[in-house]
């Protein structure tokens, strides 16, 4: 292994990467949509996102590495595995969801450089087969690291495509209207998503992060959180400055592409295709992972990444298969890409119950002992998860 890349892992384990996979292809439109309806609008709150979005993945990543099991395992060990079917189901669903908004994100990122979307879809469900069967957990993990730095791309058009004509009435965090409370809603289910959670703790497990490592990983996590809502308002700062423009008052990620090349010629859309493939690749993976996962909490199976596929042939077959039904769907259905919004709102709502979990796991003495979480985080996260889904069920009664 490269000496630097070895140097950085430790840092850059599995908080990180699922950091950078939270900014996946629905969260990528959702940022744009963000950008273009209210300008500056909506980055403080994108800022403040990072303190729950730190907390709650450094809860789970702590459990992992003190529990030295899985989160499906955890759960059914001290509240029972009913438990466990409940929340991975649930999870499923939006999991599914994610599937078909990260496979449209990559049909729609092949339509602007020219791709015909068959292929792919064909070289996505290959390269998603072969990463994973060619090799165990920390090799898989270098090669998810190196993909998502390819996501600063993002930053790359801000010094390209910046806004002009700045005023500080724009950063003011609130406009009085129905569409602002929904975005709000589907920014926090872009920020923290069901599978986040099983996957984080799962990949601890696997990279083998022990108590004596956690604060190693709790600072990739925290890097990761600066990054990944970092990338998020590099996004909502060029499609400002696209709306400012002109730009359409719409969601469809090809308009911000031809609306890229006006501004700045053909870099534009290559540019902004390559990181929003990127983006739904990167978290097909891990959402794929996580799924396994917690699949295999279900079934009682004990999978890992680090056993190989002929000795985990079921384990590996729910990673191989799940995605299938998506990838045919986007075959079926081209015009997928306006679901991005709305499964970010449900996301919010989906994460109600393995965030509860989450959160009575790492504040039980019995289970944490003195590693538990304090008082104060215990009552932000739980303050934080009743906002989350408040907002979702009031944004959905919205558009009912």
């Amino acid at each position: 292994m490269n000496p630097t890349l070895k140097k950085l892992l430790p840092v850059l384990g599995p908080g990180w990467v699922v950091m950078l996979a939270d900014l996946d292809a629905p969260s990528v439109i959702t940022a744009i949509q963000s950008g273009i309806e209210f300008k500056a609008h909506l980055i403080i709150f994108l800022i403040v996102l990072i303190i729950p979005l730190y907390f709650v993945q450094d809860t789970s990543s702590r459990i992992g590495a003190v529990t030295g099991k899985t989160l499906g395992q955890v759960i059914s060990q001290h509240f029972g595995h009913g438990w466990t079917v409940t929340a991975v189901a649930g999870t499923a669903v939006i999991d599914f969801a994610a599937y078909v908004g990260e496979f449209a994100g990559i049909a729609v990122a092949a339509s602007i450089i020219g791709i015909p979307i068959i292929v792919a879809i064909i070289f996505v469900v290959v390269v998603h087969t072969l990463v994973i069967i060619t090799g165990k957990y920390k090799k898989i993990e270098v090669f998810l690291v190196a993909m998502g730095f390819l996501l600063f791309l993002f930053v790359v058009l801000d010094f390209l495509v910046y806004p002009h004509h700045v005023h500080l009435g724009d950063f003011v965090p609130f406009v009085p209207s129905d569409s602002f409370y929904f975005l709000i809603a589907a920014n926090i289910g872009a920020v923290i998503m069901p599978w986040m959670l099983f996957y984080h703790q799962a990949a601890d497990v696997d990279a083998g992060i022990k108590i004596s490592g956690m604060k190693k990983e709790s600072w990739g996590t925290l890097q990761g959180a600066i990054a990944s809502e970092g990338l998020m308002i590099a996004i909502v700062v060029f499609s400002w400055k696209l709306a400012q423009d002109g730009f359409i008052n719409g969601n469809s990620v090809t308009y911000v592409a031809s609306a890229l090349s006006h501004v700045v010629g053909p870099i534009g859309p290559l540019i902004f295709a390559i990181a929003l493939g990127v983006a739904g690749l990167l978290a097909m993976f891990v959402i794929s992972m996580s799924m396994s996962y917690s699949l295999s909490d279900v079934l009682k199976m004990g999978g890992s990444f680090n056993r190989g596929f002929r000795k985990q042939k079921k384990f590996y077959s729910i990673y191989l298969v799940e995605i299938i039904p998506a990838a045919i769907l986007t075959l079926l259905i081209t015009n997928l890409i306006n679901l991005a919004l709305d499964i970010m709102v449900l996301s919010s709502i989906a994460l109600a119950l393995p965030l509860l979990v989450v959160i009575r796991i790492g504040s039980n003495e019995k289970i944490m002992g003195q590693y538990r979480i304090g008082m104060p985080r215990t009552v932000f996260l739980y303050v934080f998860m009743v906002l989350a889904v408040g907002l979702g069920l009031f944004s959905i009664l919205q558009i009912i």
